[in-house]
């Protein structure tokens, strides 16, 4: 699917949203934060329902929202919706659901949380290139993201990074990273979140974890079975 055409007041993430240090979430963002913050809890303390809904999750990694029925309760009760939709799946449905999937992947087998509001995924990307043994491979995939058109392309770019955070423990917001999913699918706002994310890799928060500090969070893996 391409980009929307035009700009949806109800969709758009707030300019606040994207500016330095800690973001003002929009509606899907809060909703996102709430559900991930709920299934995380979960999920770090064994509980089975958490658990399967994870395992739930990671079936619908790149999936279109509503093809798989046991992830309607998880992906579209109570995403905020705006005044007047149709058949389509909205920007927030189509939000909510990849940012949902790819946290569900992010957490699998990690026994430390993978959700950290404030932590975008520039500034996870940066953190990545400084720990990985390619930061130029690391540049270069995290660009194939910012130069994506289309949400499944955003997507496919961002599992991809995803799976290199999970492996070295690198969290991420996701409540964040719904709203500037929501905020790529319009041209009034693509390119603020472009800059955002740009911003984020290259310019270090001031009160940002450092590197080593970042790492020795991230070493503990569970021996959990993979869902």
């Amino acid at each position: 699917m391409t980009i929307i055409s035009g700009p949806n007041p109800a969709d758009l993430p707030a300019s606040a949203a994207l500016q330095p240090g800690r973001r003002r979430l929009r509606a899907v963002g809060r909703f996102v934060n709430a559900r991930v913050t709920q299934l995380q809890d979960g999920y770090l303390q064994h509980r089975p329902a958490a658990v399967a809904a994870l395992a739930q999750l990671r079936r619908g990694v790149g999936k279109p929202v509503g093809a798989i029925a046991e992830l309607w309760q998880l992906t579209l009760e109570g995403v905020p919706l705006p005044p007047r939709y149709g058949d389509q799946a909205t920007a927030n449905e189509r939000a909510a659901h990849t940012a949902l999937t790819l946290y569900a992947l992010h957490q699998q087998s990690r026994n430390e949380p993978m959700h950290r509001p404030g932590q975008s995924i520039g500034a996870a990307a940066r953190i990545l290139a400084q720990r990985s043994s390619s930061a130029e491979a690391t540049r270069r995939r995290f660009e194939a993201l910012g130069t994506a058109t289309t949400l499944e392309e955003v997507s496919h770019h961002a599992r991809g990074l995803i799976s290199q955070f999970r492996a070295l423990g690198i969290p991420l917001d996701y409540g964040l990273f719904a709203d500037q999913l929501v905020g790529l699918l319009y041209p009034a706002s693509a390119d603020r979140v472009r800059l955002s994310w740009g911003r984020d890799f290259y310019r270090p928060a001031a009160d940002e974890p450092t590197t080593n500090q970042t790492s020795r969070a991230g070493e503990a893996a569970t021996t959990e079975e993979a869902q």
